[in-house]
């Protein structure tokens, strides 16, 4: 009972760190916001006050955003906005939340899998202190939806399979269907998931072909808005279809629709780099891209390399074993079939092969227990192994607050200043604020919208002779911001820089 409480007790120690890793100074531990984020933002606050995005188009399905956005972050962000206002605090709780209730179901589906607490509770250390998971969960990126709700949905169906509950087996479906909702890449990964593991369920006789058929229209009845969006676009079928209210959008310009290898020039050139873009992902676990991952500690930090390498033999030499093979063949689809949407996807980053991590977590958890249980002294390897992490998190947790959350906002991706510029003109006694928006970038018009300040009168700049007369025209109850990131004003006399942006008055 001793061993019971004090499990228990480590399972909320573990938690406990988890959310407070992720929530210390939410939601300014990033206080600049992304281009993508920025996009969603714009579209959810569109959805909030008129049922329809930016351009006018009712409950998308899918976003043009920057080449092609998902939709789950988009209206869960719309509902926020809905009871907490246009607040940063708003746009990024969903992204939050989804992470906190994944630690959740994280641990229940490895204590299912490994029918071992032990197991489980490492496999929930090693997220607690992800990299990759604390970062993900501090801002709104789109696709970071995706591999929660695959999480979700592969909890659900393999607690439907043991305990042969046919109706989480189909809410699971459901959900795998709403997951492709969160990241046009789970177009591939999750069909042929679904198709693998329920072949092989048939096989072992743990579901029937009646099953299969209705889990088969639930998940297309499901998907078929999102399927069909992806179709009309590859196929380039000119026409948007609407449903009631909610719209199936073709765009003239979806880059992600194509951004895959059977659309490229040279196919077999691009199978080589997408091999080696793959295996850098996982293996060196950056990509260069630092709001992903941090080039000094990797998504999963590097030593849990190893142990996921001991855990991948583990489940390999498992399926060979009928009391194992269901957890072991779930594992090995889900790692393998990732690995294979990597080589599918052109170019592959931490966010391309974002369905790879929570399992690499999970046989990085098997192959720490399966030295321990190797080893002959159980209490220096756990000393040994405890320590290691937390020092590697200690050193991480300072890093990321104090230096790594200034890389990121540098990082050219994020926006510089937008919102403190905003607050400085608020501050000023102005009755008309002027600003360049030549390259219809929405920051400033969001972060108008954030400061909900109707004193004044914005007014935007869209031509090149308007800012140049302007900036000889400034009256005395005028002030002009310009964004500077890409030009040279030095020879222009104003009053404060912020930022990318310089404020005259």
């Amino acid at each position: 009972m001793r061993i019971l409480k004090d499990k228990r007790v480590i399972f909320f120690i573990l938690i406990l760190i988890g959310i407070v890793v992720r929530a210390y100074n939410f939601p300014n531990a990033i206080s600049e916001i992304n281009i993508d984020e920025i996009v969603t933002i714009e579209n959810a606050k569109s959805i909030a006050d008129t049922g329809k995005e930016s351009t006018g188009i009712s409950f998308p399905v899918y976003l043009q955003g920057w080449g092609g956005q998902s939709v789950i972050l988009l209206y869960l962000m719309t509902l926020s906005i809905k009871i907490f206002g246009c607040t940063l605090f708003a746009v990024r709780l969903p992204m939050l939340l989804i992470s906190i209730i994944s630690m959740f179901v994280f641990y229940d589906l490895v204590k299912k899998i490994s029918k071992n607490t032990n197991i489980a509770l490492i496999a929930l250390a090693l997220l607690s202190i992800c990299p990759w998971h604390i970062l993900q969960s501090i801002w709104g990126l789109d696709c970071n939806m995706f591999p929660h709700f695959l999480l979700i949905a592969i909890d659900l169906l393999y607690t439907a399979v043991i305990n042969r509950k046919k109706l989480l087996l189909y809410i699971s479906m459901a959900i795998f269907a709403i997951s492709l909702y969160g990241y046009g890449v789970a177009i591939y990964f999750v069909p042929l998931f679904l198709v693998c593991v329920l072949l092989y369920l048939l096989k072992i006789k743990s579901i029937k072909i009646r099953d299969i058929i209705i889990c088969a229209i639930i998940f297309l009845v499901v998907a078929f808005p999102i399927i069909t969006m992806f179709i009309i676009n590859v196929l380039g079928i000119k026409q948007s279809i609407e449903i009631g209210k909610i719209t199936i959008p073709y765009y003239e310009s979806l880059s992600r629709t194509k951004d895959m290898i059977f659309f490229s020039p040279n196919p077999l050139s691009q199978l080589v780099n997408n091999i080696v873009s793959t295996l850098r992902v996982i293996f060196v676990q950056t990509d260069g891209a630092e709001w992903n991952a941090s080039v000094l500690f990797g998504a999963t930090y590097r030593i849990t390399i190893v142990f996921i390498i001991i855990g991948l033999i583990k489940h390999i030499k498992e399926i060979r074993e009928p009391k194992e093979s269901i957890s072991s063949v779930i594992i090995l689809f889900w790692i393998g079939i990732s690995f294979l949407t990597g080589l599918i996807v052109n170019e592959a980053n931490i966010n391309r092969l974002n369905s790879i991590w929570y399992v690499l977590l999970i046989l990085g958890a098997y192959g720490i227990y399966t030295l321990y249980e190797r080893v002959n002294r159980k209490k220096l390897y756990k000393i040994i192994i405890t320590s290691v992490y937390i020092v590697i998190f200690t050193v991480f947790a300072i890093y990321f607050h104090v230096h790594y959350v200034k890389v990121v906002e540098q990082s050219g991706c994020f926006s510089r200043g937008f919102y403190q510029t905003l607050n400085y003109v608020n501050s000023l006694d102005k009755e008309v604020i002027f600003y360049d928006n030549m390259k219809n970038n929405p920051c400033l018009e969001l972060y108008i919208e954030f400061n909900n300040d109707n004193t004044k009168i914005y007014k935007s700049i869209r031509d090149e002779e308007e800012l140049e007369y302007k900036m000889q025209h400034i009256n005395e109850n005028e002030a002009l911001i310009i964004d500077v990131e890409y030009r040279d004003y030095t020879n222009f006399n104003y009053n404060k820089q912020i930022g990318d942006f310089i404020i005259a008055c």
